[in-house]
């Protein structure tokens, strides 16, 4: 077992280490957080639907975090849910870190409502490609931000 000190080295241009844009085809940056960043996901088939990224050195697997950087990462993790839970008020949240795509460690955070297209079953059991896609317009996406940030300035940072 890795002991958080050896981290793997990042793949020929992992789109998740850092740097990465705040605002790309994929993603709006929602907040930094302690040691990982919120991000809102263009496609909002599930309205609120995020990833939390780890903001740290390219790590493929939880096991290769150290403790406190776990701890961190957990309690980001967390906050980003409360945050998303209340703002957009889901019948159920689903979190799902795979790694398959692109190796790096992160969080899609996923609202859940009994009105979705895949309500009551996972959301990932087709290619990506096949997937239902729902862009906003612009003042859509900033609807949903504003009402996520104003979550996350009322909640507590982890000490």
């Amino acid at each position: 077992m890795n002991s958080g000190d050896e981290k793997t080295p990042a793949p020929p241009a992992c789109p998740l280490c850092l740097p990465r844009p705040d605002d790309c085809e994929h993603w709006i940056k929602v907040a930094q957080l302690t040691v990982s960043t919120l991000y809102l996901d263009r496609n909002q088939t599930y309205r609120g639907h995020c990833q939390l990224v780890y903001d740290g050195a390219h790590i493929e697997g939880l096991e290769q975090l150290d403790a406190t950087e776990y701890q961190r990462l957990m309690a980001d993790l967390r906050r980003a849910v409360s945050a998303i839970s209340a703002a957009q008020r889901p019948d159920r949240m689903n979190y799902a870190s795979l790694g398959n795509v692109v190796a790096h460690v992160h969080w899609h955070i996923v609202p859940r409502y009994r009105s979705d297209p895949r309500w009551g079953a996972p959301i990932y059991t087709t290619d990506l490609r096949d997937m239902k896609v729902t862009r906003l317009d612009d003042a859509g996406y900033r609807r949903i931000i504003a009402g996520i940030r104003a979550q996350l300035e009322t909640l507590p940072w982890p000490r």
